[in-house]
């Protein structure tokens, strides 16, 4: 509130809270009262994820709140659930809260969305169609690296192009006045009540006219975004002790803020600098241990104000300890990502993996004499296991889409006294003995998924995919028979080509 007070008397007339998630804050309503009473304060902004946000609206606007953002990439379920790391039911509450916005007496609601190739630029229509009869602007980010957010430029699309995608399904968009110092294009599309943005920190160099600056949770001072610089303004606070600023602790303050916004660059240096600078990620705005949810407050001036970030909650603890540099898919600061098979060489690629389920000795029959309710379990266990392996780059995320040249499920009933066999499975004994005449109080069925490809990477995810979506149609299919039905032991049996070579389990 002291820094809040300084920044109203030196012009600003705009804070914004963002994060991190701003409402796990328990004191979030107060904060948002307080910041308003600020003599010189006109708007109180916040940038939420959304996933709260109708429980929490009522108290906010009572409180003096004026705008909201929310964040939001995707509207389908499952991509929500890989980006957001949330439970896909969850994208159910951030369109609650969404809509209670648009229906709420706030002066502005937008949607920031960041769009990525390949992602969810697919989506951009569905988004747009969002401002057919509401009143709210849906702001298309173009992709920006951080450090840990996995950017390439092969997921980079500039905003000139989803123009193009959005002109091709509803017309020429029509160009829309901008306020003062705006980082967004604002469009509008023909018959629609809301509006449209781009905002192109990447393409388009927007830095001479941007008056946004970024007061960190741990009392840091960014002027821009894109840079590494920042300036302590906690340690000035902290020597000062007392509830109130004295005047010469105040003029020190702003001198320092001064000197930083004289200091603020005219224009990034484009695409590859920021590559390489690599800021500290926005959910990472602070110390890495922190759990404070007050990750960001953005002020707004007469000439500096500054722009909101976009990020991930931040309500989960973060190790300090090294990454262990044998896991491929995590990178020097601990985050995951994608591994680059670009430059590896196309070769013959095979793997085998196997999963076990356990039956009692009727579904055990049911399974043989193919007499499930479901039909022949086999057969439609296989279907799935193949399946699943072709879709293996859609069930784990880190995973390549590969073009897979064979998957092949094979099912061996193990320690069993059987030689009428249903067609695809072979026995471990051959004892002319009638199916009826003897069955053990178990049988274990093994399902083993052979994956070949010629690819730049291995198939031994999807060799384990088809595997254990196999496993789980047989349980699926006999449940109703054996719901005490236990899968095990699903492991890689063996695989061969590429780097490492053969390897055998």
């Amino acid at each position: 509130m002291k820094l809040a007070g300084i920044f109203a008397r030196q012009g600003v007339n705009k804070i914004r809270l963002t994060g991190g998630e701003p409402l796990i804050n328990k004191d979030i309503v107060y904060l948002v009262e307080k910041l308003k009473d600020i003599d010189g304060i006109k708007t109180v902004a916040l940038t939420t994820n959304g996933v709260t946000l109708a429980r929490h609206l009522p108290g906010l606007i009572n409180a003096g709140l004026d705008n909201v953002n929310i964040s939001l990439d995707t509207l389908v379920p499952e991509k929500f659930e890989f980006i957001g790391r949330r439970p896909a039911a969850t994208l159910s509450k951030v369109l609650k809260g969404i809509r209670a916005a648009i229906d709420s007496p706030l002066q502005s609601v937008k949607l920031n969305t960041v769009i990525m190739k390949g992602v969810n630029e697919d989506e951009l229509c569905d988004f747009v169609a969002l401002t057919t009869e509401d009143r709210i602007s849906v702001r298309f980010l173009e992709f920006m690296p951080f450090s840990g957010n996995a950017w390439s430029q092969r997921k980079f699309i500039p905003y000139q192009a989803q123009i193009e995608i959005i002109e091709k399904h509803f017309g020429r968009l029509q160009r829309d006045d901008d306020e003062r110092s705006s980082t967004s294009m604002n469009y509008s599309v023909d018959g629609h009540v809301g509006s449209i943005g781009f905002i192109s920190s990447m393409s388009r160099n927007f830095c001479g006219g941007c008056n946004r600056l970024r007061l960190t949770h741990d009392g840091n001072l960014k002027v821009c975004l894109f840079g590494k610089d920042e300036v302590s303004l906690r340690d000035i606070l902290r020597d000062e002790g007392s509830a109130s600023l004295s005047t010469k602790k105040e003029e020190e303050l702003v001198s320092v803020i001064g000197a930083a916004v004289r200091r603020k660059n005219f224009s990034h240096g484009g695409i590859e600098e920021i590559k390489r600078e690599m800021k500290r990620p926005m959910i990472l705005i602070g110390s890495a241990t922190s759990r404070s949810s007050r990750t960001l407050s953005s002020v707004k001036t007469r000439h500096p104000s500054f722009l909101t970030a976009r990020g991930l909650n931040s309500d989960s603890e973060q190790s300090n300890t090294p990454p262990d540099k044998s896991l491929s898919h995590v990178d020097s600061n601990g985050d995951a990502h994608m591994v680059d098979v670009g430059d590896k060489n196309l070769s013959f690629r095979r793997a085998t993996a196997t999963s076990t389920i356990t039956l009692n000795m009727e579904a055990y029959r049911n399974v043989v004499k193919n007499t499930t309710s479901k039909g022949s379990v086999l057969t439609v266990a296989k279907i799935a296991g193949i399946q699943g392996a072709k879709q293996t780059s859609s069930l784990i995320p880190l995973c390549h889409q590969i073009n897979l040249s064979k998957v092949e499920i094979l099912f061996n009933f193990l320690d069993y006294q059987d030689t009428k066999s249903a067609p695809g499975i072979t026995t471990s004994y051959q004892n002319s003995v009638e199916l009826n005449q003897m069955y053990p109080a178990k049988c274990r069925l093994q399902i083993t998924c052979t994956v070949s490809c010629h690819d730049r990477t291995g198939v031994e995810m999807e060799a384990l995919v088809g595997a254990s979506i196999a496993a789980l149609t047989v349980y699926d299919m006999c449940k109703a028979v054996d719901k005490t039905a236990v899968i095990g032991d699903t492991r890689l049996l063996r695989k061969e080509g590429g780097k490492s070579g053969m390897f055998s389990n």
